[in-house]
């Protein structure tokens, strides 16, 4: 590289170093100033209101779920109505039945509730009850289920989400007496008017959780039923009531009356949206002067030499291949690997073969290390005549070579017997040149071959059954060739 080369490279260095310098300082400190203000006056504060707002609203619609049941009680008669006394008057009976069917009727009558019911210990129902629910308990056990939960939570009455599974309810149960249990469920769809968020929060994310921090309800439909991120619940620790900031997000809590919290997240970038605004009209003034000192720039790149890029890429393909063979290193073949496997293409197979030369030290031993060069990169070269476009090859390292193929064929079996096809070839080829050359020195080849499975998503498994399959068959005698065909197979 010329002193000219090294001055222009030096002048653009610095021409770019200082222009960015100059324009990042000056948005940093302008934009960061205006954000911590607008943060503090405006976005906790508006954020925590609202957040408050929803969970006084979710604590009042609960409250009126927990009325409307607790209006059950307000007559005796439906309070010591028993189902199970054989001795009652069967007329009496049906029409304390009826009547209190008809409260049940009446408390729901303007409530959108999809059960609404009392269990007896003898599981009949008086009341509404949803689809769902009955074809959960279509063979009994619905009053002992709902008693179970109601001891689990030892209280007389008890929210419940995820009833056998089912995230589209919330049941509420509360004990109406020593024989029987008060069932009242709602769609949690239905808390969709109770969270009403500002304009100004737009793209805010709300929750409703319960102790498990499991999502009741979410104004994203996908989240219903799954758990709060683990990174929102680490942030938010014990805290019950109030906001914490993250790196990439304000978080809000506020607990309910019942246990359950409402939890609201913004990200940091809904907040800055008005620092957005300030940001581009301050870099409408900085474009013309940054336009102008990368023409400048340009101009002054443009005087580098051609040779500079033949330069960088001779560089670049230095970086990327094994200097003695010419095929790709260790490293860059591991990625090109890696980069395979997470494309994972339909109608392919994909596989991994590792290499290595048998009694390879006895030829350095006895010719010397260039001959011993001169074996390696004829070896490549047999590889490389062997193995057609589908494959990438490379030197791992010593005397271990590896070859990575994406062959156009969808089936396993066929798969495994194109490469003994391609690995048979080889040796032919080995045992003609190679090995008849220096068969005083009894030099062969060993190679493990691993199909790649839709379920590999790390190179280093497909590499580690290749190495095992490796070792297998030189431990079994030299020049042997293992495939992963139902565990291990050496032909």
């Amino acid at each position: 590289m010329s002193n000219e080369f090294k001055k222009t490279q030096l002048r653009t260095i610095i021409l770019f170093s200082t222009l960015i310098l100059v324009i990042t300082l000056y948005i940093t400190i302008l934009l960061t100033g205006r954000s911590n203000i607008f943060m503090r006056e405006n976005a906790a504060s508006l954020v925590s209101a609202s957040n408050r707002q929803m969970e006084l609203n979710i604590d009042s619609y609960l409250n009126k779920v927990e009325k409307a049941s607790a209006l059950l009680f307000s007559d005796n008669t439906n309070y010591t109505y028993d189902p199970t006394d054989k001795d009652a008057d069967p007329y009496t009976q049906l029409q304390i039945s009826n009547q209190i069917n008809d409260n049940i009727t009446d408390l729901s009558l303007l409530d959108n509730y999809a059960d609404f019911a009392i269990i007896y210990s003898d599981d009949e129902v008086i009341g509404s009850l949803s689809k769902v629910t009955k074809n959960m308990y279509a063979n009994g056990g619905m009053y002992d289920a709902f008693l179970e939960i109601l001891e689990q939570n030892d209280e007389r009455g008890t929210w419940y989400f995820g009833l056998n599974g089912d995230i589209e309810h919330i049941y509420y149960f509360e004990r109406f007496n020593d024989r029987s249990i008060i069932l009242v469920s709602f769609y949690s769809r239905e808390l969709k008017s109770v969270f009403q968020i500002p304009e100004q929060l737009d793209g805010m994310e709300v929750s409703l959780v319960n102790n498990d921090n499991r999502i009741l309800y979410s104004n994203d439909n996908e989240k219903i039923g799954s758990d709060l991120p683990a990174s929102t619940v680490s942030y938010l620790g014990d805290l019950r009531n109030g906001s914490v900031m993250s790196d990439k997000a304000l978080i809000t809590t506020d607990e309910c009356s019942n246990g359950w919290r409402v939890v609201c997240t913004v990200p940091l970038s809904l907040i800055v949206q008005d620092n957005t605004r300030f940001m581009l009209s301050t870099i409408f003034v900085i474009v013309a002067v940054v336009a102008f000192i990368l023409i400048l720039g340009i101009i002054e790149t443009s005087r580098i030499n051609v040779s500079a890029n033949q330069y960088v890429d001779s560089l670049q393909k230095e970086a990327q291949h094994d200097r003695m063979t010419g095929l790709y290193n260790n490293e860059e073949f591991r990625r090109i690997a890696r980069s395979h496997l997470k494309q994972m293409p339909s109608g392919r197979t994909m596989s991994f073969s590792i290499f290595d030369l048998d009694n390879f030290k006895a030829v350095n031993d006895q010719h010397g290390h260039l001959e011993g060069n001169h074996v390696l990169r004829r070896f490549s070269i047999l590889l490389s005549d062997t193995f057609g476009s589908e494959f990438t090859l490379a030197r791992l390292g010593g005397d271990e070579f590896g070859v990575f193929g994406c062959m156009d064929i969808a089936d396993e079996e066929s798969a495994r017997a194109e490469l003994r096809r391609y690995i048979d070839a080889l040796r032919r080829r080995f045992d003609e040149s190679l090995g008849s050359e220096y068969s005083a020195d009894y030099l062969s080849f060993c190679s493990g071959t691993s199909i790649v499975h839709t379920d590999d998503h790390d190179f280093e498994k497909v590499f580690s059954r290749a190495d095992a399959l490796l070792y297998t068959g030189k431990k079994s005698g030299k020049g042997q060739d293992c495939f992963d065909d139902k565990g291990s197979e050496t032909i």
